[in-house]
């Protein structure tokens, strides 16, 4: 289904921002990570169109629906986590920060705007990424796939910024570089700006166009306000 691109009429107060691919280049290693993945859910019993051609994010969704209304979520992770931890470790040794990612946070911050994050990255490297890059000060909250039950496509860390900040959610720029950004922050009912080379190519957006679509981040200045 199409889904129009639509404008937006002011500059947005605040940001949410997710991390890999947008505020530092991508790196994760899909295709071995995924096959791992997926020899993983496969041990455990899950099967189905999802587990055999679904990626890291849809597989943990498609098993957490069924969890969750067990009160299972404990096992999913016991078993799982360590997985994702592992390559997400491996995508941290050579993680670099976007040109200008560091100034912009701090410019916006700087300029009253609030500045958050939601990520499909697990809480243990990404801690140590935003420290080691000087980001940590300047995002609040910090969401990650440890803190919520399903991952973005999935609206669910996104709404939890915005129930913190208690601001409407079209007051709000969410900025990524994936098509499970635009779906999640589409789902939010916010605007949502798509920085290019991260893990989705400009033309996998064909049929979900951001509002916005960029190359640099500085391009982001009149964005938000």
């Amino acid at each position: 289904m199409n889904v129009p691109l639509a404008v937006t009429r002011q500059a947005c107060t605040a940001a949410i921002f997710d991390f890999e691919g947008t505020l530092v280049d991508f790196q994760w290693q899909l295709e071995p990570a995924e096959a791992e993945l997926r020899r993983a859910f496969a041990e455990l019993g899950f099967d189905g169109g999802e587990f055999t051609h679904g990626n890291y994010a849809s597989m943990w969704n498609a098993a957490a629906d069924l969890l969750a209304r067990q009160g299972r979520m404990a096992e999913l992770r016991q078993a799982l986590c360590p997985v994702y931890d592992r390559w997400d470790f491996d995508a941290l040794t050579r993680w670099a920060p976007r040109p200008g990612a560091a100034e912009l946070l701090r410019g916006l911050v700087a300029g009253g705007s609030r500045v958050g994050m939601v990520s499909n990255v697990g809480r243990r490297a990404l801690t140590e990424a935003l420290n080691r890059f000087d980001f940590t000060r300047w995002l609040s909250p910090v969401v990650t796939r440890d803190e919520v039950t399903c991952m973005k496509p999935r609206a669910e860390g996104i709404l939890r910024v915005l129930a913190d900040w208690q601001v409407a959610p079209g007051d709000v720029l969410f900025i990524g570089d994936s098509r499970a950004d635009v779906f999640g922050a589409r789902a939010a009912g916010m605007p949502v700006a798509i920085i290019r080379g991260g893990e989705c190519d400009e033309a996998a957006f064909a049929d979900a166009p951001p509002n916005h679509m960029i190359s640099r981040l500085d391009e982001l200045a009149g964005l938000i306000r």
